[in-house]
């Protein structure tokens, strides 16, 4: 629920324009590089957590700036530890099912975001329906200095490459607060659909949340990519 929420703060778009594409290099992994996600962009690289991020997680996180729209409380610096400590676990499963990568400058190589990318449970494998196949959500969160600077542009397009071209899903998606009208038009802009209402789908607080979900598909992607 925090990241998606993250995404209402930026009012941005999830994923870029199509002049955007150019400028941003995807170098294969090398094959020590199978289970340790590095994508570089243009000026921000998804990497993986280090245990020397946790100062950097609490300046994300910790700020109310960014908590209070999620209905939480600021982190802790104990709290701050256990994200990247989770992080690190996910980071060693087989298989992996949770990306959740820092998001740092190339320039300088400072913490400024925390994203995620939840592959969701492939089970159900010989049923006539399978939910949730090949299917992932999404999200971020940036520090609140580096909101609305169009940070969320790049991290968007990182994760699709992360998600279409390494992981090879079919469907990525993600939600918003209804209330934020204006990063719907953006995203609708962008290339995602919406897909509907969720009634109280989060919670936060002890408070219920409607989301409206939007996705993008594979086809939608090569699309994006020029494919």
């Amino acid at each position: 629920m925090t990241d998606r929420l993250e995404a209402e703060r930026e009012k941005a778009h999830l994923w870029p324009p199509r002049e955007s594409r150019a400028r941003v290099e995807e170098r294969p992994p090398r094959a020590s590089e199978q289970r340790a996600v590095l994508i570089e962009g243009t000026t921000l690289r998804l990497r993986e957590f280090l245990p020397s991020d946790v100062e950097g997680v609490l300046g994300i996180f910790g700020d109310p700036r960014t908590t209070r729209e999620f209905g939480m409380p600021p982190f802790r610096r104990s709290d701050a530890a256990a994200l990247v400590e989770q992080a690190r676990a996910g980071a060693r499963r087989t298989p992996r099912t949770h990306y959740r990568l820092g998001v740092s400058e190339i320039a300088t190589g400072e913490l400024i975001g925390s994203a995620k990318l939840i592959v969701e449970d492939q089970s159900g494998e010989g049923g006539m329906v399978r939910v949730g196949y090949r299917s992932a959500e999404v999200g971020l969160a940036l520090r609140a200095d580096r909101v609305s600077v169009g940070h969320s542009v790049e991290i968007g397009f990182l994760l699709g490459i992360l998600g279409f071209d390494r992981l090879g899903l079919h469907r990525v998606w993600s939600g918003f607060m209804p209330s934020n009208v204006a990063a719907q038009r953006a995203i609708e802009k962008a290339g995602m659909v919406r897909e509907g209402r969720l009634r109280h789908y989060g919670h936060v607080d002890g408070v219920w949340h409607d989301i409206v979900q939007y996705s993008i598909l594979e086809d939608d992607w090569k699309a994006l990519r020029g494919r």
